[in-house]
């Protein structure tokens, strides 16, 4: 086997979950993917990635063992309704980082009939038209926990956290997904 993939697969296993291994040129930060609710068989996957190239580059899809499509797809206002859409690519500047978010472009994983644990992590791979492929680890969060940037986040260790209703009550001015609406996709 070729000495050279044996090194970038154990680069991959060593990075801490969240961050990703990629095709030189790319850089990947907090990916993760949504667990599902019981009888869904679609989740999004969520990451920032920055081109480091010195030429604009498109995702046009992707891949993970875990779904049987993975799928580009965009969140927009449309009628008065917000909306989600396939995208056929979306374009990273060079230089610059795009985030795949709630409310924006983020990918969608469809035909997912694995058990998606919280905590565990799983492979994906995003193809872009001539810059090569972007390989990401990208961990299992909780339907309801929201991504926040390191400079955003602060310490919620002196919080209660009890997971009863009196207490999912108490938190509601923190943003929490209130409806089926904002399940996967949000």
């Amino acid at each position: 086997m070729n000495t050279r993939l044996i090194y970038c697969f154990v680069f991959c296993l060593s990075m801490p979950f969240g961050l990703a291994a990629s095709a030189s040129g790319f850089s990947v930060e907090d990916a993760y993917m949504r667990a599902m609710p019981p009888g869904r068989t679609a989740t999004a996957a969520y990451l920032s990635v920055t081109n480091n190239h010195d030429k604009a580059c498109s995702i046009i899809g992707g891949s993970t063992a875990v779904a049987a499509k993975l799928e580009i797809h965009q969140q927009l206002m449309s009628g008065g309704m917000m909306r989600m859409r396939p995208a056929a690519a979306v374009e990273v500047a060079a230089g610059e980082t795009l985030r795949l978010q709630p409310g924006g472009f983020h990918l969608m994983l469809l035909g997912v009939e694995t058990a998606l644990v919280l905590g565990e992590s799983h492979q994906m791979s995003l193809q872009t038209e001539d810059c090569g492929t972007i390989n990401i680890t990208a961990e299992v969060r909780s339907l309801f926990e929201k991504s926040v940037p390191a400079e955003k986040a602060h310490d919620h260790s002196m919080h209660e956290h009890s997971m009863d209703k009196h207490s999912m009550d108490k938190h509601s001015g923190h943003d929490m997904p209130k409806t089926k609406k904002d399940g996967i996709d949000q």
